[in-house]
């Protein structure tokens, strides 16, 4: 329980700050050759961007109930239980209506959420078994 619930805090972090960094370039991308103020878009991309890992950490929970054995030899349902809740937010992102750039936003933040969630249930699979 405790290297699950470690390695997931370890995920909100590191994903949060990948996930502002990589928003600041694209942000910085798209308004290339517009005069805009970047010190107050970094704040705001920043917290949108804390926003929006702290639902994708909320949504992991389920990860949790992983300590429980029974529920962690099972592979399909373990796979369920740590990439359901990163799986139904891209989902979400894919068929909510809204301008490209915020879907744009949405989908790097879920994507760097989900390669570092992976980087730590492969970590974890080896530390387990």
């Amino acid at each position: 329980m405790r290297l699950l619930l470690n390695n997931h805090f370890k995920t909100f972090i590191i994903s949060t700050v990948l996930a502002i960094a990589a928003n600041c370039i694209y942000y910085a991308i798209a308004q290339r050759g517009q005069d805009y103020d970047y010190k107050n878009a970094v704040i705001l991309i920043a917290g949108s961007t804390l926003a929006l890992t702290v639902i994708l950490l909320v949504m992991a929970l389920p990860v949790l109930f992983l300590a429980n054995k029974q529920y962690w030899n099972n592979v399909p349902l373990r796979l369920f239980l740590y990439f359901s809740g990163s799986a139904a937010f891209l989902i979400a992102v894919f068929t909510l209506q809204v301008n490209a750039n915020t879907k744009i936003f949405d989908m790097i933040t879920v994507f760097i959420f989900i390669i570092v969630h992976y980087i730590f249930y492969h970590k974890t699979v080896k530390a387990m078994n």
